[in-house]
C-alpha cells in the first residue's frame, strides 16, 4: 500500500473514532447515563460502526484489488505472447533435426530442444497457478507411477552422482495431476540435494504408501517442527526459497493426504504420504 493511502486510512480511522466518541458523549451529557441510554448509543453506533467499516476497507483494499487485477492481466497477457516463441523453437527445432547428420550439431539441436521445453515447464507452471487462484483445477484421473517415473526422468541431469533407486509401480488415483507432481519433484529434488556425495535416494510404493527414503544429512526436531513453513530453511546458503516442502503440504491437506516423515540428523531422512484418500 502507497504512503498515501495509509495516510488517508489513518485520518479516516482517527475522524471516526472522534465522531463516535462524540456522539457518546453528547448523549450522556445531555441525558445522563443509565442502561437505557447506554442501549440507545450502541443501537446508534452499530449502523454507523458498520457504514465506517465498508468505507474503511473500500479505501485500504482498493488499490490492492486494481494491483491484482492488473497483474493477472499482465501474466495472463505474457502466458499468452511466451506460447508462441515456444512453439517457433520446437518447430525449427524439428525441422533442423531431420536435416543434420552432424552428430555435434545435434547435440546443439538437442541442447536447444531442451532448454526450451524446460521454459515451457515454467510456461506450465504459472498457467497452473494462475487457474488455482481463479477459480481452481479440474481433478483427474492419472497413474502415480507415471508421475514419479516422470519426475525421475527430469532429475537424472541434476544428480551430481547420486543414486535413484526407484520400483516401478502402478497406481491410479484422482486429482490435481500438476499438483502431484511438483509435490513429488520437490521430494525427490530435495533429497538429491540434502544428500552425501555419492548418496542414494530410494522411491517405491508400500501399501498404498508412495516412499521417497535418502541416505543425506537429516534433520533435527527442530528443522522438523518447521520445515512446512513457506520460505523457511535450515541451511540459509542451500539454493532455492524454501517453499518446496510447503507446496508438498499444501497439496496432501487439500487432498487429504497423510504425511509422515522420519529423519535424524546425519541419518538420512524418509517422506511417506498415504494416497488412499485419492485412489481409484
Amino acid at each position: 500500500m502507497k504512503r498515501s493511502e495509509i495516510w488517508k486510512v489513518l485520518i479516516f480511522y482517527v475522524v471516526s473514532f472522534a465522531a463516535m466518541a462524540g456522539l457518546m458523549w453528547t448523549v450522556f451529557e445531555t441525558f445522563g447515563y443509565s442502561n437505557r441510554n447506554f442501549m440507545i448509543v450502541i443501537a446508534m453506533l452499530l449502523p454507523l460502526s458498520l457504514l465506517f467499516g465498508y468505507i474503511l476497507s473500500k479505501v485500504a483494499l482498493e488499490p490492492l484489488s486494481v494491483t491484482n487485477d492488473l497483474l493477472e492481466r499482465l501474466l495472463k497477457d505474457t502466458l499468452h505472447e511466451l506460447n508462441i516463441p515456444l512453439s517457433t523453437i520446437f518447430a525449427n527445432v524439428s525441422m533442423l533435426k531431420r536435416k543434420e547428420d552432424d552428430p555435434k550439431k545435434l547435440k546443439r539441436l538437442e541442447r536447444i530442444e531442451k532448454a526450451g521445453e524446460n521454459l515451457g515447464e515454467l510456461y506450465e507452471d504459472l498457467d497452473y497457478f494462475i487457474k488455482k487462484e481463479i477459480g481452481g483445477v479440474e481433478l483427474e484421473s492419472f497413474d502415480l507411477g507415471k508421475v514419479v517415473e516422470r519426475s525421475v526422468a527430469k532429475m537424472e541431469d541434476i544428480t551430481g552422482g547420486i543414486s535413484i533407486q526407484y520400483r516401478a509401480f502402478g497406481m491410479d488415483i484422482t486429482a490435481d495431476r500438476r499438483g502431484c507432481q511438483k509435490a513429488v519433484d520437490n521430494l525427490l529434488g530435495n533429497a538429491i540435494k540434502y544428500n552425501r556425495p555419492g548418496g542414494s535416494v530410494w522411491i517405491y510404493e508400500d501399501n498404498g504408501w508412495l516412499v521417497i527414503k535418502d541416505s543425506g544429512v537429516g534433520m533435527d526436531e527442530t528443522t522438523l517442527f518447521r520445515i512446512f513453513d513457506r520460505y523457511y530453511q535450515s541451511d540459509l546458503s542451500a539454493s532455492g526459497y524454501g517453499i518446496g516442502l510447503h507446496i508438498v503440504k499444501t497439496f496432501c491437506d487439500e487432498h487429504g493426504i497423510e504425511i509422515k516423515i522420519d529423519s535424524k540428523k546425519g541419518e538420512g531422512t524418509t517422506f511417506r504420504l498415504n494416497f488412499a484418500s485419492v485412489r481409484r
